[in-house]
């Protein structure tokens, strides 16, 4: 239960803005990609986005934290779960890294 609710939660907050606009072209340009813990990554030759990366990580990491705080889990937790559900989303071609640390296209 407590699961879900953190997930619905979590996508709630930033799902549907934080892949409008910029981050999204990033995405399909292959300058960015979705990592394992939650959090936004650089994929392997790219460059030029550390700003954008930077921002929605930053944002990220304080819902994580409230989300958290909410639900008597850690924002570690809170990341990992999100972070399975936005590369689950990823379409196909997409970057993504897993918890070993691998970039790989989906």
């Amino acid at each position: 239960m407590i699961v879900r609710h953190l997930l619905f939660l979590t996508l709630l907050l930033f799902a549907a803005p934080v892949l409008a606009g910029p981050l999204e072209d990033a995405k399909r340009q292959g300058q960015v990609g979705e990592r394992a813990d939650g959090y936004l990554g650089a994929p392997p030759g790219t460059s030029g986005h550390g700003a954008l990366i930077n921002d929605i990580n930053t944002k990220r990491r304080q819902a994580y934290g409230d989300i958290a705080s909410r639900n008597g889990t850690s924002s570690d937790a809170v990341g990992v779960l999100t972070g399975q559900k936005l590369i689950d989303q990823s379409p196909p071609g997409s970057w993504i890294m897993d918890a070993n640390g691998t970039w790989r296209r989906k």
